[in-house]
């Protein structure tokens, strides 16, 4: 297992301006594009938002095996009528290693064919143990982020699609790392919004614009309480900074890089209700 990996949380914005283009593979190519840039600044592993690109599994695939990366990627996993919600982990030698699906689909999806998924499972990798939970199952749920740390999780991934209050995003985030002591990478899609056709075939804001806010945590590489105690005292920004080991982006389209030791992760004891497992 590699010692230590730069991950990469992708917050893209969407090229398509209609719901109907994302179905067709309207963002691929950007996504493309997006996932290469991130692999020449050295990411290992590379992580969409929810529903991005929704399309183009064998072209992320294709990707992936080129550029020797994993890849986390918001595809949709069925027919237009019925479908699963799905954030797909994809090895550097661009097989699938797993699909984990959105357990707890908003009423708006469920009424627009999106299936409830069900349970959560962590992917055995070289670079550790990825977990995914999508979205609201992630914010407003615990049942996914608890099978996970029983699993010995080492990295969760949050990818999601907040249509509204995006600046509330970074919170759910950060409190979910300093509950689990584990690094959370949250990858909102940049602001955006996007328009469906009507019956009568006039243009229809789906959601107003919102979105953004992409927010990694990671541990610091201490060991013991004590350890985290002078950590807090000395650490860059002072005590009441979480310059360090909080990264957050603003609205608009960019990555966040964070470089994950998972051996120093899976030392370290966590920070006040619940102690780190391997």
């Amino acid at each position: 297992m590699s010692a230590s990996v730069k991950i990469a949380a992708v917050q893209a914005r969407p090229q398509s301006d209609l719901f109907d283009d994302m179905w067709n593979g309207g963002d691929l190519p950007h996504a493309v594009a997006l996932l290469e840039t991130a692999a020449r600044a050295g990411a290992g592993c590379v992580c969409f938002p929810e529903l991005y690109p929704r399309v183009g599994e064998e072209e992320i695939r294709a990707a992936a095996r080129r550029l020797g990366v994993y890849v986390v990627a918001g595809l949709i996993l069925g027919t237009r009528a019925r479908w699963y919600n799905t954030s797909t982990v994809i090895g550097p030698d661009g097989r699938i290693l797993a699909r984990q699906p959105k357990c707890y689909p908003t009423q708006g999806e469920i009424d627009n064919g999106v299936l409830t998924g069900k349970g959560y499972h962590v992917v055995e990798t070289d670079i550790g143990r990825l977990g995914i939970v999508i979205c609201a199952d992630f914010a407003f749920f615990s049942d996914g982020a608890d099978t996970l740390i029983e699993q010995s999780v080492d990295i969760i991934f949050n990818p999601s699609w907040w249509f509204a209050l995006g600046e509330a995003y970074p919170a759910t985030v950060i409190g979910r790392h300093m509950h689990y002591g584990k690094p959370v990478i949250g990858v909102d899609i940049a602001a955006c919004s996007l328009r469906l056709r009507g019956a009568d075939g006039q243009l229809v804001e789906r959601f107003p614009r919102a979105g953004g806010y992409s927010t990694v945590c990671v541990p610091p590489p201490i060991t013991s309480l004590a350890e985290l105690a002078e950590w807090f005292r000395t650490k860059p920004g002072g005590t009441n900074s979480a310059q360090g080991f909080i990264q957050s982006l603003g609205e608009e389209e960019g990555i966040l890089y964070a470089d994950v030791d998972v051996e120093a992760v899976r030392r370290f004891p966590g920070y006040f209700y619940r102690a780190a497992q391997s």
